[in-house]
């Protein structure tokens, strides 16, 4: 008999687990299991609380308008974007950070072209800053705005770690002093990493558990990474509903990171979304929901902007 079991998450965010359930995918993909211990029967549960301040770092990002550059009859496409990062403190009370707003006019197939300037009602004029993309691959684009956006994540990321424990949502796609406390937190399972004992693990594990640590990188070890459960399961989910992977550079050394995977699996479940409130719960952090939406606010209406650039474009082609 086929059973089926439901994944948490709202079908418009697609699923919590994009992988095959089975050996890693790729072959450049480096996972070594015995950097801590060769024991994964059972689950580490440690004890103890936070000792400082949690920092949730994320980003989000949108597209405000896609365009068609044309330059003496060369074509490519591109668009104007927005993304938004920012930070919340969790120290006894919860508080927003910082936010950074960018914009950028990223155009295909090298195509230069000045910075695009835009006023919405009577506010100040707004800037998109223009990036020629090489190559005429029509997602390039978007590629360039997801970067953009993940490198305003690291910077903000590594200025916010000497005051206390950064938690930045996604994987670490950036660099970090071996000095920084900075935790990537990847709420979707897009590759099983682990086989054998060590994926039979997951789905036992219980909130405030956590793997052994293993080593993962790609071509290299590079990180520390563990996984482990932020909610207890509820019926009909699958088992590996509500489990977070988190990651630290390898540069902070085992003893480092072992206590910083102690004091992480300890605190997460505490800031775990809510199932019916928010449709990637609980992976999606209640602080980082939260943070989402300010940063939204802070991009502006998107239906404004696009009017705006829309009325810049007929303005120049009028001209």
């Amino acid at each position: 008999m086929v059973i089926l079991r439901a994944d948490p998450w709202s079908p418009d965010y697609g699923g919590d687990v994009e992988a095959t359930l089975a050996a890693s995918e790729g072959t450049d993909i480096q996972v070594d299991p015995t950097i801590e211990t060769v024991d994964w029967s059972t689950a580490l549960r440690p004890s103890g609380g936070p000792d400082g301040p949690l920092l949730f770092v994320d980003g989000v990002r949108r597209v405000e308008l896609r365009v068609l550059a044309d330059d003496a009859g060369r074509r490519a496409w591109g668009l104007a974007g927005s993304y938004a990062v920012g930070a919340v403190r969790s120290d006894g009370r919860a508080g927003y950070e910082r936010a950074v707003v960018g914009r950028i006019l990223a155009i295909g197939a090298a195509i230069a072209v000045p910075d695009l300037i835009v006023r919405v009602g009577s506010g100040e004029p707004i800037t998109y800053r223009a990036i020629a993309v090489p190559g005429d691959d029509p997602d390039a684009p978007l590629q360039v705005l997801q970067n953009e956006m993940r490198e305003a994540e690291g910077r903000l990321a590594a200025e916010l770690a000497p005051g206390g424990l950064v938690l930045a949502d996604g994987p670490l796609h950036y660099p970090h002093g071996p000095d920084s406390a900075v935790v990537g937190i990847a709420k979707r399972m897009v590759t099983t990493y682990l086989v054998d004992a060590p994926a039979a693990l997951l789905p036992r594990l219980r909130p405030g558990e956590r793997t052994p640590l293993f080593a993962l990188g790609r071509q290299v070890l590079d990180r520390f990474a563990w996984y482990q459960r932020l909610i207890d399961l509820r019926e009909p989910w699958h088992d590996l509903s509500g489990l977070v992977r988190c990651e630290v550079r390898m540069a902070v050394g085992l003893g480092r990171a072992r206590d910083l995977a102690d004091r992480v699996a300890v605190a997460l479940p505490r800031y775990a979304g809510r199932p019916g409130i928010d449709p990637r719960a609980p992976q999606n952090l209640t602080p980082v929901g939260a943070l989402e939406a300010e940063l939204r606010r802070r991009m502006g209406h998107p239906e404004l902007l696009r009017r705006a650039l829309q009325a810049e474009l007929y303005r120049a082609v009028a001209a």
